[in-house]
């Protein structure tokens, strides 16, 4: 009922465009032609493939091997030209073209150095980076391209500031989280992906999806809204900012080749260093013994060389490879680029992998001098094999952790041996079991028009499509390894979902200026609709484990089946205004009207205005000429967002089948009720203000920016505990929280060329966040507990703390003796009751008491963590020398802690294997003040969640380093076979990685939902990469 009597307004922008068709008086005007040369300043060298296209259109070109460009069918009177190419300046001029006249325009482009006219992408539309008001970070093209990196997720990762880029794991097509300043709510906290003006369907709270689909050959580039000033242009969709992609079109001229090639080895950086057999043997027995036991083994020295590395058997060498080609050129009329990939990825533990084919087509059709259309698709598919990553308990990496090394991975006959004194499965059979296969087809892109009138009059209707189908499929065979690592009947699962996201765009622009004013005014609509829709099923009972047994209906028993519908509907009208006074003074308003089908009838539609201005200093008549200070501007922005990824049901009343009730004495199948509706359900809205200072120093060679943001998302969503006696299973989420992030925002950049032949480049930025949750309801004593691990939940969410923060005891050192132990459970004035426990002993854990009752109970826990960094960093370092090329790139965090949550079977579960560490325990009196006694039963809860999993999760790792050569333009005039470029490189990823953490990486991301974050249950790690790769240009 959303959109009834609401569909007028979108539909005015299309009657609109083809009225305008019509309009009488309008005819072809008589064009021009432009041609010229782009050569590198001072060396006067050719730049071959460099773009020169007329600013604010798709019309333009790309030079030859002789840096010549033309560009025919140039509308008359007065230009912009601008000319870019990777490495170099760009730069802009202005030229007037009369009808039928051939003007010949040059370019020289500086190396390195910063372009303030650079073009920016903000949201239907673009401006001059000179004219930016908001906070928007971008990352160039030349870093995206050059690099051999896999996502575009990963392209941004320590490249800009006021944006934390993690991957969740190192398996192969794992996700990313992706946070721009700071974590805003207790749910989804991804930003908006906006591709080619089509946002796409978002990433799960995993990082999951998203901009998978996206070649980063393909990307053009990447433009972050970091302030609610620049995102509030998407209402209720960017909340938590928006990264916005922009991929490659082709241009005017002849037709170029390009294809990028990289194959490369990787490997686990570290492993966690463990007892080896007879180690564990003797430690196995101690803690037997401590615990009363018999000891386990007769003789541990028995074991002496016999020891089974299960680390070097899981982990191997992974094989990694990525092809592009594309095709791209065009007429004055009629522009394209064709390009298709294929990236591979074997992951350093078998049966985990990662394939993309995707086929990009972009097309742009001068219909007339004031039509344009044209379309950009992208077609994906995927190939994911994965491994137990999240389990608690049959995580593989655990399992690998687990197992007695004292037992050989096989036996002598070849087949999977039997873990005799442990529960711990063999993970080589555990991996050679496993068939896990998600396979993904994904269509994403869109089609539109626009007619240009007038020069300063553009209309535009665009049709956005994101459409996926996705197949899972397992199969777990039957097998009989021991009494207790045995299936007897297989089964097979099998999951279907289908996902649309339609797009309807409409917009208006209008810019033009009047002497000393600038003024550009847009405005539209848009309708977006979603549907979501899947179906599982289990069966089990397969005649066999045969490939042609292992498919649903070869299962007599059905084990489960179900599925499930979502929609929803978004209806906006925006419009944005900028206005800039004679260069110096710049002002833009933003304002933004949504409704949702996802909100109760109360608070459907939502207004989200913005407002943000800024001075250019260096503009003004005052301010000096001078070397040192180029450009000088001070910006200051403020502005509102909502957040609608709540789900799609949040505000009605909902029920929950395979509910279980007792009828005459069984139990009878039924439904119940999950939450009561709640019409008042209504956007999390977040506030934010910050402001900048932005800088140009020393002619254009250092760029300097700092920023200051206060971001505030207030009307929280949250899960209130049902009324015990309602009969609902949950409450309905009601808007009663709030969360602050604030902090700084610093970058850098520096380029400059001492001689003709060698440029030098520095850059690097910073960012500080605090974060506090400032209230989550009108009940002081309501928190939200999360992370659960084998002794309960390891996060908690309450007022005056971060959010996700680490929860449990505080250590205070070991009971080094009996009276130790007496003297503590005397605190209470009763020597008889426990300090912690009854069977407390000297070597255990002593807890503290933080309420001072003189007890340890639930009382005493405590905030003991905070996975949020102080600030996060990245240093990028560059030198060319003629065709040589080095790049260094480091980025880090610091002040972020890890909860070492794998710990609990490696260092307090002696029936396992264990780490090293447990060399140095307590054995007597001052032996150790840190590592617990071993003992097989736990009596004092050593085990139970404290600081003593809570390690330092700082570290600076060596990102990328990277050499190449490219060929002079000269040698290749020589060769006589067309090529404009060859550039070859060889690459390091991960190579050094600089911390104090005990686990496989220090790099952990978010693993069930967004407050599980910084929580190692033994994370696949990211792997260490060497790679050679070749590019061409024809």
């Amino acid at each position: 009922m959303l959109w009834t009597n609401r569909f007028l307004p979108p539909f005015l922008g299309i009657a609109l465009l083809c009225g305008c068709l019509w309009l009488p008086g309008v005819a072809y005007a008589q064009t021009g032609v432009l041609t010229g040369t782009v050569t590198e300043a001072g060396t006067e060298e050719p730049l071959p493939g460099a773009n020169v296209v007329l600013v604010g259109s798709q019309q333009g070109s790309s030079t030859g091997a002789d840096g010549t460009y033309r560009i025919e069918g140039v509308a008359t009177g007065t230009v912009r030209v601008q000319a870019s190419f990777i490495g170099f300046q760009s730069r802009t001029q202005t030229v007037r073209v009369n009808p039928g006249e051939t003007v010949e325009l040059n370019f020289a482009l500086a190396a390195g150095g910063v372009s303030l006219e650079e073009m920016v992408v903000v949201g239907y539309g673009t401006q001059e980076r000179e004219d930016l008001t908001g906070s928007i970070s971008s990352v160039s093209a030349e870093s995206i391209q050059e690099a051999p990196i896999e996502s575009a997720q990963e392209a941004i990762q320590g490249q800009v500031s006021g944006v934390t880029v993690t991957q969740n794991t190192g398996s192969p097509g794992s996700g990313f989280s992706i946070r721009i300043r700071g974590t805003g709510t207790t749910g989804n906290s991804n930003p908006l992906y906006v591709v080619d003006g089509v946002p796409v369907q978002g990433a799960t709270s995993t990082g999951d999806g998203g901009i998978d689909f996206v070649d980063p050959s393909n990307i053009e580039s990447i433009d972050i809204l970091k302030g609610a000033s620049a995102a509030a242009i998407y209402g209720s969709q960017a909340a938590n900012g928006a990264v916005i992609i922009t991929t490659k079109g082709g241009t005017a001229g002849e037709r170029r080749v390009d294809f990028n090639a990289y194959m490369g080895a990787q490997e686990t950086p570290n492993t966690i260093d463990l007892l080896e057999g007879p180690e564990y043997a003797a430690l196995r027995n101690e803690a037997n013994v401590n615990a009363g036991q018999p000891p386990t083994f007769d003789s541990p020295s028995a074991f002496i060389g016999e020891n089974t590395d299960y680390q070097d058997l899981i982990f191997r060498t992974g094989i990694t490879q990525k092809y592009n080609l594309a095709v791209s050129g065009g007429t004055e009329d009629l522009t394209y680029r064709l390009s298709g990939g294929y990236f591979e990825e074997g992951g350093i533990i078998d049966k985990s992998s990662f394939e993309r084919l995707n086929v990009r087509v972009n097309t742009t059709f001068q219909v007339s001098p004031i039509l344009e259309v044209g379309e950009k698709v992208t077609y994906k598919r995927t190939v994911r094999n994965t491994i137990p990553e999240t389990d608690n308990v049959r995580n593989l990496l655990i399992q690998t952790l687990q197992v007695d090394p004292t037992v050989p991975a096989r036996d002598s006959a070849g087949n999977f041996t039997a873990q005799p004194r442990t529960n711990a499965n063999n993970p080589l059979a555990a991996l050679d079991f496993r068939n896990n296969e998600y396979k993904d087809n994904r269509l994403v892109g869109n089609v539109y028009a626009e007619l240009s009138p007038l020069s300063s009059l553009r209309i535009r209707s665009q049709f956005g499509f994101d459409l996926r189908n996705g197949n899972t499929y397992a199969f777990t065979p039957s097998y009989d390894i021991s009494p207790s690592y045995r299936n007897e009947s297989p089964s097979a699962t099998q999951y279907t979902d289908l996902q649309s996201s339609l797009v309807w765009d409409n917009t208006v622009t209008y810019d033009d200026t009047f002497g000393r004013h600038d003024v550009e005014v847009l405005g539209g609509t848009t309708i977006e609709t979603n549907d979501y829709r899947f179906i599982d099923a289990t069966t089990q009972g397969q005649p066999g484990n045969t490939e042609s047994l292992r498919y649903l209906g070869a299962g007599p028993e059905v084990v489960n089946i179900g599925g499930s519908l979502n929609e929803s509907n978004l209806l906006s009208f925006f419009g944005r205004a900028n206005y800039n006074f004679s260069d110096r003074y710049l002002i833009t308003a933003v304002a933004r009207y949504d409704g949702s089908s996802r909100f109760g009838a109360n608070n459907r539609f939502a207004f989200f205005p913005s407002f943000s201005a800024a001075w250019r200093i260096t503009e003004e008549p005052f301010f000096p000429e001078t070397d040192l200070i180029n450009n000088l501007k001070l910006r200051a922005g403020w502005g509102q967002n909502g957040n609608q990824a709540i789900g799609d049901y949040a505000f009605a009343a909902t029920i929950s089948g395979n509910q279980d009730y007792i009828a005459n004495g069984q139990l009878a199948p039924g439904s119940a009720p999950l939450q009561s509706p709640n019409p008042n359900v209504k956007w999390e809205e977040t506030t934010q203000t910050d402001v900048g200072l932005d800088a140009t120093l020393f002619r254009d060679h250092l760029d300097l920016t700092v920023g200051f943001f206060n971001k505030v998302t207030s009307d929280l969503l949250v899960y209130l505990p049902p009324i015990p006696t309602s009969g609902l299973v949950n409450a309905s989420p009601e808007n009663a929280g709030e969360i602050r992030n604030r902090g700084w925002e610093f970058s850098a950049n520096y380029s400059a060329s001492p001689t003709d032949d060698l440029t030098l480049r520095v850059g690097g930025n910073l960012t500080t966040i605090e974060n506090e949750v400032v209230s989550l309801a009108r009940s002081t004593d309501f928190v939200i507990n999360s992370g659960f691990y084998r002794n309960g939940s390891i996060t908690r969410t309450a007022p005056g703390n971060p959010i996700g923060a680490f929860y449990g005891y505080v250590t205070d050192g070991l009971f080094q003796n009996a009276e130790e132990v007496q003297s503590a459970n005397a605190r209470d004035g009763n020597a008889s009751s426990p300090y912690q426990s009854a069977d407390t002993a000297p070597g255990d854990i002593r807890f503290k008491d933080l309420n001072g009752d003189g007890q340890i109970t639930q009382e005493d826990q405590t905030y003991i963590g905070n996975p949020t960094p102080d600030f996060t960093y990245g240093l990028n370092v560059g030198a060319q020398y003629k065709g040589l090329d080095l790049r260094v790139f480091v980025q880090g965090t610091y002040g972020n802690d890890i909860f070492a949550a794998y710990k609990f079977y490696t260092v307090f579960n002696p029936a396992f294997n264990m780490e090293e560490s447990v060399k140095d325990r307590w054995t007597g009196p001052g032996t150790s003040e840190e590592v617990p006694r071993l003992t097989s039963s736990d009596p004092n809860q050593n085990s139970r969640i404290s600081d003593y999993y809570v390690e330092d999760g700082s570290y600076l790792r060596l990102k990328n380093i990277r050499l190449a050569y490219s060929l002079p333009s000269r040698l290749l005039d020589r060769f006589g076979v067309g090529l404009s470029r060859v550039r070859a490189y060889v690459s390091a990823e991960n190579l050094v990685t600089l911390t104090g953490y005990d686990g496989y990486t220090p790099e952990i991301g978010v693993n069930n939902s967004t407050l599980d974050r910084g929580i190692d249950r033994a994370t696949y790690p990211q792997p260490r990469v060497y790679t050679v790769g070749l590019n061409l240009s024809f």
